[in-house]
């Protein structure tokens, strides 16, 4: 089983046949977005959250109970939930208006996480904006501290300016939790967020310098390359007709993720030598394009990428 923390939020999206303030909701935010995934490619995944007791938050329990997705480690909370009102760009990229002050995904405490996590948990993954805040910037540095000789780690720092505060703050923290990671990806964007001016692959190295043995830097249009003990392997990225992008690097994680447990390289010492990366990013690669082809954070199933394969 996979453990994914991180927010959840409602994505309202402009409508804009319908007027200028015209929305429509969905359920979403970067690790919840890679929960479902993982479900929805045969992965038993749970979520780890704080999760408000609003009625968005009850949506959001809604959904996960509909994807099968486990959400019994989450901590309930009056908190808001966060919104994130979404218009879509005339490239397909999202431009985002965040809504999340003092919001339910910020309340994960520390002293609240369980003591012991269930024996299936094979690997956690761990990404968005309460990296980057209190309480939950403490709560989740401590479960990694914890967890770290035990099961596989990931991280997504999946920059969102708006709610992580100052950035240099931000990227002293992440590299404090580099090490403690097997696999990071990131997406290219991400990369020039927290290092203007330096080039993603020599970050993937700095990165790897400080203890994560594998690397994964997406790209969008242009695709990705991952990093590790082997040298570097690149893949394209599948050429689809775009609606937006919105989740496409989530459904990438989730892909790369169950890729990762089908070939029984959930282990940090054997994925740092994988010789098979490039098949990994192919399939990851697949997933994300399928969601740009669709509205919002849609993520596939193994039976949509099985049909959206060349013969």
């Amino acid at each position: 089983m996979f453990l994914v923390c991180g927010e959840a939020v409602i994505d309202l999206f402009h409508e804009r046949e319908q007027g200028d303030l015209a929305f429509s909701g969905q359920v979403a935010g970067s690790p919840l977005n890679v929960a479902i995934g993982l479900a929805r490619l045969g992965c038993a995944s749970s979520f780890l959250t704080g999760l408000s007791t609003d009625p968005f938050g009850n949506r959001v329990i809604g959904a996960l109970d509909k994807e099968g997705v486990a959400w019994d480690l989450s901590q309930r909370t009056d908190r808001p939930t966060i919104l994130s009102f979404v218009m879509v760009k005339p490239d397909g990229g999202p431009d985002y208006a965040f809504y999340g002050e003092n919001a339910a995904d910020f309340a994960v405490r520390a002293e609240a996480l369980p003591s012991h996590l269930p024996e299936t948990i094979a690997a956690i993954h761990l990404a968005g904006f309460p990296l980057a805040v209190e309480t939950s910037k403490t709560a989740y540095a401590a479960l990694m501290r914890r967890e770290a000789s035990q099961r596989f780690i990931s991280l997504d720092p999946n920059i969102r300016v708006a709610l992580m505060g100052d950035l240099d703050v931000f990227r002293d923290h992440f590299e404090s939790l580099v090490p403690l990671a097997a696999l990071i990806k990131a997406s290219a964007e991400d990369v020039e967020t927290l290092y203007p001016g330096v080039d993603a692959l020599t970050i993937a190295k700095r990165w790897r310098s400080l203890g994560c043995g594998t690397i994964v830097i997406t790209d969008g249009a242009k695709g990705a390359f991952a990093l590790n003990d082997c040298g570097v392997v690149q893949s394209k990225a599948n050429s689809v007709e775009v609606v937006d992008t919105v989740g496409a690097g989530d459904s990438f994680m989730s892909a790369l993720l169950a890729g990762l447990s089908d070939h029984n390289l959930l282990d940090p010492n054997a994925l740092s030598k994988a010789t098979n990366l490039k098949e990994l990013l192919h399939f990851a690669s697949m997933a994300a394009g399928i969601t740009c082809s669709r509205r919002g954070a849609n993520p596939p199933t193994r039976a949509d990428i099985s049909a959206n394969q060349s013969p």
